[in-house]
């Protein structure tokens, strides 16, 4: 298995991602302390779940047509 690496993308709503199966991690709590605890809490308990690729493909056009 690859190294998970949780990654920061949005500070505000804090949101960070697992970058090997791209699950999300939010979290509202203040300070930004708190809330980068909650969420690396979070990251270090999940298990990571690949989908296949024709998931990953069916995924994505769901998301970029969404607002259409």
């Amino acid at each position: 298995m690859a190294k998970r690496k949780l990654r920061i993308v949005r500070d505000h709503p804090l949101l960070g991602i697992c970058e090997y199966c791209n699950v999300q991690f939010s979290s509202g709590l203040m300070p930004i302390e708190a809330a980068k605890d909650d969420i690396q809490e979070r990251f270090n308990v999940h298990k990571c779940k690949l989908t296949d690729s024709s998931q990953n493909a069916l995924r994505i056009v769901r998301e970029a047509t969404e607002n259409k």
